[in-house]
């Protein structure tokens, strides 16, 4: 018998907590948890189509024809509570951190070019800048003449989020816990309600593509934060969590996935990103050509 979702309305599911009745193999249903997040994820009528995320995860559901599939929108907040408690679901747009860990199983699938900052041109002189024209992310967050936005529990790579949890800058960044991750801050800063944010240079370049007035907004490097962000797909750290991720890296573990995977990618990062990282992106995805081991919860 095929587990079943208590509800089918989605705004229901979000508010209930999403509770599924089945037993702890995955192998029935799967409930992949999407980023409304272009260009990672860019659903059309509550269904993946093209993004990073979407291409993903088309792959693996084609090749797992035995499950039934369904599809959720929700924003980060919601999405790590979830997996937090346990739900029976996966989200493929997880960045992935040492907290996350205890809590998650990961199946690497994103090596990215690190987040920048992303201001408002009329800022420009007050932002802090050392000799190489990165941005100082410490005096910019303690800065009380400059305001920023941020997302609520999303990563921001291990140096911004080490940042953003000091007391002194939390005065001064407003979070905020959305369903479009980028778009709603970019359209904020162009409002003059938010100075910076932080965010990939290629999510600003699609945001710009569907809205010209975003193309003044600026990227900015980030000193201290060069670092490449590994992402991939996240299920709880449970015996089903397990038996799920198990599922998905067989899925994915072969010289066609790693190629799908760096396929999904290099289709929305800048030729600079591509040219400047392609060693490390060649040797990440090579690796993920080989089955991981997931230890028992």
């Amino acid at each position: 018998m095929r587990c079943t979702l208590a509800s089918f309305r989605i705004a229901g599911l979000l508010a209930a907590g999403l509770v599924l009745a089945c037993p702890a193999r995955a192998g029935d249903s799967m409930t992949w948890l999407m980023p409304d997040f272009p260009p990672i994820g860019i659903p059309v009528h509550g269904q993946p189509t093209d993004g990073m995320a979407d291409q993903l995860v088309k792959y693996i559901v084609a090749r797992w024809p035995e499950a039934s599939h369904r599809f959720l929108y929700a924003n980060p907040n919601r999405v790590w509570s979830m997996l937090a408690s346990g739900e029976q679901a996966c989200f493929t747009g997880a960045l992935r951190t040492p907290e996350r860990e205890r809590f998650a199983y990961f199946r690497n699938t994103y090596l990215l070019p690190p987040p920048q900052l992303i201001i408002r041109p009329e800022v420009l002189a007050a932002i802090p800048l050392n000799a190489k024209d990165e941005a100082e992310p410490g005096p910019l967050m303690n800065n009380p003449a400059l305001h920023g936005v941020v997302i609520e529990k999303r990563a921001y790579g291990h140096a911004v989020d080490a940042l953003l949890a000091q007391p002194a800058a939390s005065p001064n960044i407003k979070r905020l816990a959305a369903s479009n991750y980028g778009k709603t801050i970019f359209t904020m800063m162009t409002m003059d309600r938010g100075d910076y944010t932080i965010d990939y240079d290629f999510v600003l370049a699609y945001a710009a593509s569907t809205d010209a007035q975003l193309a003044r907004l600026k990227a900015i490097p980030l000193a201290g934060a060069d670092a490449l962000i590994v992402g991939g797909i996240a299920c709880p750290r449970t015996a089903w969590g397990r038996s799920a991720i198990q599922k998905i890296d067989a899925l994915l573990a072969s010289r066609e996935g790693s190629s799908v995977l760096l396929q999904a990618q290099a289709r929305w990062i800048s030729k600079e990103s591509a040219l400047r990282y392609n060693e490390a992106m060649k040797e990440f995805f090579r690796r993920l050509e080989t089955p991981q081991k997931y230890e028992h919860p």
